[in-house]
């Protein structure tokens, strides 16, 4: 610890910390959360023969590319840390003597590159042919132990590692943060039981995953012919892919082993609008002192529809356990949560979310592999529990199917006509925002006060105020309207001075403990609003669909309920300091090239059953303040004009009241944005310039046409004031008017 304290004395002195910057006591406390993060989320892959821990002070010689360790990926998870402890540095910190001529322990550390913007290749998923003759060198050396630590921000082909008698133990880091070479120093020797799990399946070939097929076929669009047998669904139900599998969703080893027992009979309501709730005894049964996960899934047969061979429901984890020590866990979802969208006339009632008959199953355990039967019911009949209908899915899809259904699109003109853009003046009315906070004023009335020009630049994003930041939202000072300042924050808060740098979310989904990624997103909420920013553009969410996607690091997992209970708790954790959270990419992005153009061709139980639920969580349990929408289109719509997505679903089948905004450099016009119910368009370029036919003179036009409704204006204007009105900076700012 005085050691972090020197560095940081040594850094302020170097000027590397602007103001405001980070004190040191604040630094040493989030250092200490990051640190526990990585240790708890890392899974231990394989661990033979008492491969680790390592005895304490033993010697190690390091192989491979430790000296390129990613504490995270590229694009808007790229912190600029207060301190970056790598595995050497770590593994030293640890008490290990690091020697390349001792022949006690091998660690061999494998390192793959991930960032937005890109997607990876299919040479990095494989092992290199100098990996591979690295790893023949280690063993032609003869050490008593060799230990691979896979420092990655995607799956790769761990096939030829498992299958090795020669390796001993690999453990999976992801990106782990700053802190993350201390972490496995922790972990290898032992001071932390690791008790992480994949929130991911990992294949032999990336060609073993459906989505595979298609994924490169057009820059233009993505057929999503793999529908909702995505991951697990996918390996777990669809022939020939059980024995693709390396390593199952749901799987990690620790050094103590835990023995599950049902502690009280499953209850299975028969109210859809009840819990079912599934009791477990956690005992652990080894050695040491240990934590472990539940996870419950469920199983349905003989049904009217095809469903996976098992999906995920709930799941917690224990406190720490010591040996001989027991804890019983209640788990508890929604019956409703197993109803699927029928959107092929099925059952009877298409466009319906449908609990369907047949037999269900529920187990408790581990991975998808490793369970217990927990309890056993059948439905006789099938149950409507809503009936939404359609919003997304296009008519070429319904053709392939026979039939034409009723699909919910966006006409862009206007219910009632408008008036010209220069004639929309405002009441000419004095109010400000100020006025509405000290209840003087209403929001409707500081909205009616507002012309054409004033609301068109509330809902077109400006420029950053703060050089470290993103861009501004508001940004009319003669209404009173602050600037709310926006920073990206996926692993911390990125901005040009030092923040702590927390591990990647595909990570801490592996953790599968909601109460840590609150913490987690807490201390981020602290750092951000300490340093004076109001809108965090974090958490992503979107699927682990294809294993090269160059964002998965940056995403939470392949199943839409872990991506969503952790998304919820880390937005909870950073609103709780008075600091907004987004949640991002609304929806379906699953693709890094040609982002801004590709168009995902999908059905809409896929979209609703996989991309959309785990937004639907968070959006329903943390209610961000806002919902970034995605570059890539859904069935010919971009997604941040798709009306049916960011009105019919979003806001009126989910209740979201807060702001809609889009990415950077989105290529559909602020018109078709602002009349799907997307409140602001993010700006262009550095300089809030927009590109010619996408900005303010296109709007002016269409609105003259009739193609962008006033009252849609009015509305996204006022979410704008929301927004500020709200924020830390308006906060301030009134707090400085009133002096």
């Amino acid at each position: 610890m005085n050691k972090m304290l020197t560095i940081c004395a040594v850094l302020c002195a170097m000027q590397v910390f602007a103001t405001p910057a980070l004190d040191e006591a604040t630094v040493v406390k989030h250092a200490a959360v990051a640190r526990r993060a990585a240790g708890e989320g890392m899974v231990l892959l394989k661990n033979e023969n008492g491969a680790l821990p390592l005895a304490k002070g033993s010697a190690v010689a390091l192989f491979g590319e430790y000296g390129d360790y990613r504490p995270g990926g590229g694009g808007s998870s790229n912190v600029k840390p207060v301190r970056t402890v790598d595995i050497p540095a770590g593994l030293a910190e640890a008490g290990f003597a690091i020697s390349p001529e001792t022949r006690e322990t091998a660690v061999f550390v494998l390192v793959r590159k991930s960032g937005e913007g890109r997607d990876n290749t299919d040479e990095a998923f494989d092992l290199s042919a100098k990996e591979l003759a690295t790893l023949e060198d280690i063993k032609s050396k003869g050490f008593a132990k060799i230990v691979v630590v896979c420092n990655c921000g995607h799956a790769i082909n761990l096939a030829p590692l498992k299958d090795d008698p020669a390796v001993g133990a690999i453990l999976w880091t992801w990106y782990p943060g700053g802190e993350g070479g201390a972490a496995v120093g922790d972990v290898l020797s032992g001071a932390v039981n690791p008790s992480g799990r994949l929130a991911a399946t990992f294949a032999s070939r990336v060609s073993d995953w459906p989505s595979d097929k298609g994924w490169r076929e057009s820059r233009w669009y993505v057929p999503y012919e793999d529908d909702i047998y995505v991951g697990y669904r996918a390996f777990e139900t669809l022939p020939g892919l059980k024995d693709k599998v390396v390593y199952p969703f749901g799987y990690g080893l620790g050094y103590t082993d835990f023995k599950l027992e049902i502690a009280k009979e499953t209850d299975i309501p028969e109210d859809p609008a009840s819990p079912v709730t599934v009791y477990v005894k956690v005992t652990n049964s080894g050695k040491v002192a240990g934590k472990r996960s539940v996870l419950v899934y469920t199983s349905q047969e003989d049904g009217y529809t095809e469903h996976p061979a098992i999906e995920l429901r709930t799941y917690a984890k224990t406190r720490l356990l010591a040996p001989g020590e027991s804890e019983t866990l209640t788990l508890s979802f929604p019956k409703s949560d197993l109803a699927y969208f029928d959107d092929d006339d099925a059952s009877g009632h298409i466009g319906s979310w449908v609990l369907d008959k047949g037999r269900y199953s529920i187990y408790a355990g581990g991975s998808v592999r490793d369970t217990m039967l927990f309890g056993e019911w059948t439905e006789n009949e099938a149950t409507v529990i809503s009936t939404p209908g359609f919003k997304l899915q296009p008519n070429m899809l319904a053709a392939k199917r026979g039939k034409t259904l009723p699909v919910t699109y966006p006409g862009f003109k206007a219910d009632a006509k408008n008036p010209k853009h220069g004639d929309v003046k405002g009441s000419g009315k004095a109010v400000t925002l100020f006025d509405v906070a000290d209840g003087k004023a209403t929001l409707d009335e500081l909205v009616d006060a507002l012309s054409f020009e004033d609301m068109l630049w509330l809902l077109y994003g400006h420029p950053k105020h703060d050089p470290s930041g993103t861009g501004s939202i508001g940004d009319l000072a003669k209404f009173g309207i602050s600037a709310v300042q926006t920073c990206d924050g996926p692993a911390g808060v990125r901005r040009a001075t030092p923040s702590t740098y927390f591990p990647c979310a595909a990570l801490l989904a592996g953790t599968f403990d909601p109460v840590l990624i609150g913490e987690i997103g807490g201390v981020i909420g602290a750092e951000a609003a300490e340093v004076d920013f109001d809108l965090l553009l974090a958490p992503g969410l979107c699927i682990h669909r294809h294993p090269l996607c160059g964002r998965n690091f940056e995403y939470f997992s392949e199943d839409p309920l872990v991506s969503g209970v952790s998304a919820s708790a880390y937005v909870k954790g950073v609103q709780a300091h008075g600091v907004g959270a987004t949640v991002k990419h609304f929806a379906g992005n699953g693709r890094e090239y040609v982002r801004r153009i590709e168009q995902d061709i999908v059905s809409e139980r896929a979209m609703r059953e996989i991309y959309l639920r785990g937004f639907e969580r968070a959006i329903k349990e943390a209610k961000p303040w806002g919902v970034m929408t995605a570059y890539n289109g859904i069935n010919g719509y971009n997604s941040g004009a798709l009306y049916g997505l960011v009105t019919g679903i979003l806001r009126d089948e989910w209740g979201f009241d807060g702001l809609v905004m889009t990415d950077w450099h989105t290529t559909a016009p602020l018109w078709r944005e602002v009349s799907a119910g997307n409140d602001v368009k993010m700006p262009d370029d550095a300089d809030g310039v927009s590109k010619p036919g996408t900005g303010l003179d296109a709007a002016r036009e269409a609105f003259d046409h009739d193609y962008m409704p006033l009252a849609q204006m009015r509305q996204s204007a006022r979410r704008v004031l929301e927004l500020a009105l709200k924020s830390r900076r308006f906060a301030r700012e009134r707090k400085e008017k009133v002096k």
